[in-house]
């Protein structure tokens, strides 16, 4: 009877979950097809979010009590589409929109996000995996209930001819409309699907398997209790020797490296020059190698931490000394990085990767920070992910509100009030949030260079305003609507900058 009950409520929740999913199919079709993503972003997310809640009251199924506070940095980061236009930007918004309703799905499990170790952030990338088991158990629930209503022995049968029938039934379309034209022209006019049609209708079957995966994962779940204890850490005291030998040479080793950036990096112009190198060259070379040393260092010092804890009072007086140390040291090693990559800037002028480097060197020093706090204050192994974890979202709402194209470009129009030198081509290559600046600084730079920004002004305007990709509601977006209208206040004098505008082309 308890058999029966169970299966029932998984029938209805099965079907819940499809009909939510199939409107969240349709509507995905709806708001992103040919459509550039903006304020349909946020909007999708929130119906997300709603079909979660919905089906969690309709079914009583209780959620973590941590979905609610992570809900906030996810409408945050979806609503980011609606305001910023910056490519790299709303990738990364996408990612952590995506990356934190996984989490969400996987907190239904009973594990608290305070409970999270390193390993557990690392499952949630294998989650939406799971969701494909999830959705093929759920259209089995789905089948069932279908059989259920009828003869079993009878939906078999009727499943089998089916299944046999469709081969025949093709092949002989096939055939008979290669024997005779007027047969194809009516098979034509009959099954005339377009291509474009079909591929929607993937999109739509495809949104709709995703989100009932994922809510099947959360909602449906096995007779057992799935909530795991967390597994406290063995403390060991193994380790400390072979430990202390490989912190201790890698400290002398980074010492030897670090001597020579005191000279030579934070020494000044000369002593680069007097060793055969131009500033350009020094700079340039080796960012991409310090950033690794300190990514590497950072993994080293994760793994030696836990396996060297002592039973009593927690981390030798050595262990601490090394390692302070070797942080120190990485710090002077991830300042070189930095310094590298701003020489690289001064002499060739700031891109969205260069200044993502720069923010990512930040946010790594953070890092090192907080296992520090690790290693002398706070010894709980679940306080370091879950601090970890915040610092990215901080991260990532600061680069939000940073708003870096509009960055980069007021950085590179300083740089070229004392130097001379500006890249127009790459400058309007970024996106609207940049525009404003670019205005403001149209009348002050040469003339070739006028013409040339003016000229790409103009395209980005008529674009802007006749592209399908960003008609419609779905596509609003706040930093486009107020570049359009900017380009379109000074659109007559910026086609006035151009020589021969008239017969210029209008293509990019």
């Amino acid at each position: 009877m308890e058999g029966q009950v169970g299966n029932s409520e998984n029938i209805r929740k099965a079907v819940l979950i499809l009909v939510v999913s199939l409107i969240l199919g349709v509507v995905f079709n709806s708001l992103f097809y040919e459509k550039y993503p903006g304020l349909g972003f946020p909007v999708y997310t929130i119906l997300a979010i709603i079909g979660l809640f919905l089906i969690s009251r309709t079914t009583n199924t209780d959620l973590s009590p941590d979905v609610r506070w992570l809900l906030v940095p996810t409408v945050f980061f979806s609503v980011m589409l609606f305001w910023r236009t910056s490519v790299m930007l709303n990738v990364l918004n996408i990612i952590a929109v995506a990356m934190l309703l996984v989490i969400i799905a996987a907190l239904s499990y009973g594990k608290s996000l305070r409970e999270y170790l390193i390993p557990d952030y690392l499952k949630v990338l294998i989650v939406p995996f799971e969701f494909i088991t999830r959705l093929f158990r759920t259209l089995g629930v789905l089948m069932s209930a279908s059989s259920s209503r009828n003869d079993p022995e009878v939906s078999r049968q009727i499943k089998k001819g089916i299944a046999i029938t469709i081969p025949f039934i093709l092949l002989f379309l096939m055939l008979f409309s290669w024997a005779d034209l007027v047969y194809q022209k009516y098979l034509h006019e009959i099954f005339n699907i377009k291509a474009e049609t079909l591929f929607r209708l993937f999109w739509i079957i495809l949104v709709t398997c995703a989100f009932i995966g994922a809510y099947s994962y959360i909602f449906i779940r096995n007779q057992e209790v799935m909530a795991e204890t967390p597994v406290q850490p063995a403390k060991k005291s193994t380790g400390l020797i072979e430990t202390s030998i490989l912190l201790g040479s890698i400290n002398i080793l980074f010492l030897s490296f670090v001597l020579i950036q005191l000279r030579y990096l934070f020494g000044g112009e000369n002593n680069i020059t007097s060793q055969g190198f131009t500033y350009a060259e020094y700079a340039r070379q080796g960012f991409g190698e310090l950033l690794m040393v300190a990514i590497i260092t950072l993994l080293i010092l994760l793994v030696t931490e836990k396996n060297v804890r002592t039973a009593g009072s927690g981390h030798t007086a050595l262990y601490k000394l090394l390692s302070t140390a070797l942080m120190v040291q990485v710090t002077l090693i991830m300042a070189s990085s930095f310094m590298r990559l701003l020489m690289y800037e001064q002499a060739y002028g700031f891109t969205t990767l260069r200044l993502y480097s720069h923010a990512f060197i930040i946010w790594l020093a953070l890092v090192f920070l907080i296992l520090l706090i690790k290693i002398f204050i706070d010894k709980r192994e679940t306080a370091f992910p879950l601090r970890v974890f915040v610092s990215i979202i901080i991260f990532l709402a600061v680069m939000n509100l940073l708003n870096p194209d509009a960055f980069i470009a007021r950085r590179n129009i300083e740089r070229y009030y004392t130097t001379g030198q500006l890249d127009t081509e790459y400058l309007s290559s970024l996106s609207e949030d940049a525009i404003p600046v670019m205005l403001g600084a149209i009348d002050s730079i040469e003339e070739f260079k006028q013409q040339r920004l003016a000229a790409d002004l103009v395209w980005i305007h008529s674009n802007r305003t006749t592209s399908s990709y960003y008609m419609g509601w779905q596509s609003i977006n706040l930093s486009r609507m107020q570049a359009v209208k900017l380009l379109g206040d000074k659109v007559d004098e910026l086609e006035s900058l151009i020589p021969d505008y008239e017969n210029i082309s209008t293509t990019r």
